[in-house]
C-alpha cells in the first residue's frame, strides 16, 4: 500500500477513534486483507469501506469505556514530523470534538460520501441502510461540521507566545496579563483521564483559564518543564516533559483577532503511551 494512502486511511479510522494506535491497528488489518484479495479495482474506496466496518465495530466496544470516562475526553494526540496537507480529512482538535457529538453512522455516510465520493447506494451497501436514511445521515453530519465554531490554526509562534505568558504570570504571581492575551470566549479542555491533574469539565472565559494555567504551570518538578515544538493533529503544539517524562501534550486554537480561543491539554498518560514510542 503507498504510504500516502496508508496515511490518509489512518486518519479515516482515526476520525472514528480518536485513537492512534486502534487506527493504526485497523489500517494493518485492511492492508492485510487487501493482498489477500484479488480483483479489486478502485483500492481507496474498498479500503475506506473496510476501515470504516472495521472502525464502527471497534467503537461499538469502546462505548462503555466512553460513557464512564471521568472528566472532558480528548483524542489520543496524533504528532507527525510532517502533517499532510490533507484538509478534507482535518484531525484538528476543534473537529474533532465536532465530530465527537455525531452517532457513527453520521460520521461513516458522510465520510464515504463527501470525502470518498461514494454514492448513497453504495453507502447504503456499506452500513446496511437504503440509500434516503443514509442521505439524511450525511446531511445531518455535514450541517454540524458547517457550523461548527471557527477555528485558525495557530503557528509555532504563537504557542511560544502562550507559554511566555504563563511563566510571566507565575514569576510576577498575577494572572492579568496572562488573561489579556485570552479570546473573551476563550475554552480549555484538560483530558487527564482521573489519572493527574486536570479540569473536570470544560473551562470558560479568560480568568478561568488563566488560573488554571497558572496552576498547573506552578506544579513544576524538580528539574522544571522541558518543551519540545510538535506537530500535534495537523497544527503547531507543544510536547512538555520532566525528568520522569512526556507530561502534556498542548495544542492551541486562534480567533480572528489572533488571541488564544482555545487550550488543548492531553495529560491522560494512557493516551500519551504512542507518543513516548513513537
Amino acid at each position: 500500500m503507498p504510504e500516502a494512502l496508508r496515511r490518509r486511511l489512518v486518519r479515516l479510522a482515526y476520525r472514528y477513534l480518536g485513537s492512534v494506535t486502534d487506527a493504526e491497528d485497523v489500517v494493518q488489518e485492511a492492508s492485510i486483507k487487501l493482498l489477500a484479495s484479488e480483483g479489486v479495482r478502485d483500492r481507496e474506496a474498498w479500503l475506506a469501506r473496510l476501515v470504516t466496518n472495521a472502525a464502527l465495530d471497534r467503537l461499538r466496544q469502546l462505548k462503555a469505556r466512553r460513557e464512564t470516562y471521568v472528566g472532558p475526553w480528548l483524542p489520543e494526540p496524533m504528532v507527525e514530523a510532517e502533517s499532510p496537507n490533507d484538509r478534507e480529512l482535518d484531525i484538528s482538535f476543534a473537529v474533532m470534538r465536532t465530530l465527537e457529538t455525531l452517532s457513527p453512522l453520521e460520521r461513516a455516510a458522510f465520510y464515504l460520501h463527501d470525502l470518498f465520493g461514494m454514492d448513497f447506494e453504495t453507502v447504503g451497501e456499506t452500513l446496511d441502510r437504503s440509500p434516503a436514511p443514509v442521505r439524511k445521515l450525511a446531511s445531518r453530519a455535514r450541517q454540524a461540521v458547517k457550523e461548527g465554531r471557527p477555528r485558525f490554526a495557530a503557528r509555532p509562534a504563537d504557542v511560544e507566545r502562550l507559554l511566555m505568558a504563563i511563566g510571566a504570570a507565575v514569576q510576577s504571581d498575577s494572572v492579568d496579563a496572562l488573561a489579556a492575551t485570552l479570546a473573551e470566549h476563550i475554552e480549555l479542555i484538560s483530558d487527564g483521564g482521573g489519572k493527574v491533574i486536570a479540569a473536570l469539565r470544560v473551562l470558560h472565559g479568560p480568568m478561568e483559564v488563566a488560573n488554571f494555567l497558572m496552576h498547573i504551570a506552578r506544579k513544576q518538578p524538580d528539574g522544571g518543564w522541558r518543551f519540545g515544538p510538535a506537530q500535534v493533529n495537523g497544527g503547531a503544539g507543544m510536547l512538555i516533559s520532566s525528568e520522569v517524562g512526556l507530561d502534556t501534550v498542548m495544542a492551541i486554537d486562534l480567533d480572528t483577532e489572533g488571541r488564544v480561543a482555545a487550550v488543548y491539554l492531553v495529560r491522560n498518560p494512557e493516551k500519551l503511551a504512542h507518543v513516548v514510542g513513537s
